[in-house]
């Protein structure tokens, strides 16, 4: 199986970083990023690049990837 580290979707890119270490994206395109929770492992947190820094898009768990994936470009969408 491939690893991917990043996509774009609807304008959007979206990280998924295997150690949870968050990247210096550019500023040119709206940037969220799919954590997992180190406490739990099985939940991800999704965060959004603004201002030059990282924070909670949404205070939300979620159970799968493809949700967070969801929200992100949901989000990215009403930003835009």
């Amino acid at each position: 199986m491939m690893d991917i580290d990043n996509i774009i979707i609807s304008g959007v890119r979206i990280y998924f970083p295997p150690d949870n270490t968050l990247p210096a994206p550019s500023s040119d395109m709206l940037t969220f990023a799919v954590i997992r929770d180190e406490q739990e492992l099985s939940d991800y947190f999704l965060m959004i690049h603004k201002e030059g820094k990282w924070a909670l898009a949404t205070g939300r768990l979620f159970k799968e990837l493809f949700e967070a994936i969801s929200v992100a470009t949901k989000l990215g969408n009403n930003m835009w």
